[in-house]
C-alpha cells in the first residue's frame, strides 16, 4: 500500500515519469499544492487622496503599507500597497484625484471588499473605530464600514 506521500506524487507523475505543474518539490513540503484555479491577489481601489486612504487603511484596518510609489502601470499616478500579516499584499490604493470631479460621477468601483479577522482581532478592530468614532455597522457578526472615498469593507470574524 502506498502512503499519502506517495500516491500524491503518482498522481503528478505523467506516462514520461515528470512530474506535474502542482508538485512544490521537496523544499515546500509533499503535501503542500498549489491550489486549482483562479486566486484573488488584491483589490484595486480608487482615492481621491492617497494619504488619507493609506492612514485609513493603515491605522483603522490594521495592514502594514508595502510600498507608496509612483505608479509603474497608470503613468502620473501614485499609488500605495497594503499586505496583510502574512505579508502578502492585499490591497492596492491608486489616487485618481479627478473622481472628485463632479463630472466623473460613480466611475469604476468595487461593490465591497471582504475581510476575515481572527475573532480577537475582530474585537480589537472594532475597539479602534470605537475610539476613532469611526462608523461602522455590525451585522451577524460582521463589521460594515466605509473607506475614505465610500467603498463598503465587509470583515467577518474567523
Amino acid at each position: 500500500m502506498k502512503s499519502g506521500q506517495e500516491q500524491n506524487m503518482a498522481r503528478n507523475t505523467d506516462s514520461a515519469g515528470t512530474t506535474g505543474p502542482n508538485d512544490r518539490g521537496p523544499d515546500h513540503g509533499s503535501d503542500q499544492r498549489d491550489p486549482p484555479g483562479l486566486q484573488l491577489t488584491h483589490a484595486a481601489v480608487m482615492t481621491t487622496d492617497l494619504k488619507r486612504a493609506v492612514t485609513f487603511y493603515r491605522d483603522i484596518l490594521g495592514l502594514s503599507v508595502r510600498v507608496v510609489e509612483d505608479d509603474p502601470i497608470r503613468k502620473g499616478r501614485r499609488r500605495a500597497m497594503l499586505a496583510d500579516t502574512s505579508g502578502r499584499d492585499v490591497v492596492e490604493i491608486i489616487e485618481m484625484s479627478e473622481m472628485a470631479h463632479p463630472s466623473i460621477p460613480g466611475r469604476g468601483g468595487i461593490h465591497h471588499v471582504g475581510f476575515r479577522l481572527p475573532r480577537r482581532e475582530w474585537h480589537s478592530l472594532r475597539s479602534r473605530m470605537d475610539a476613532a468614532s469611526y462608523r461602522y455597522e455590525e451585522v451577524e457578526g460582521r463589521l460594515f464600514v466605509k473607506d475614505v472615498d465610500g467603498l463598503v469593507l465587509e470583515i467577518e470574524q474567523a
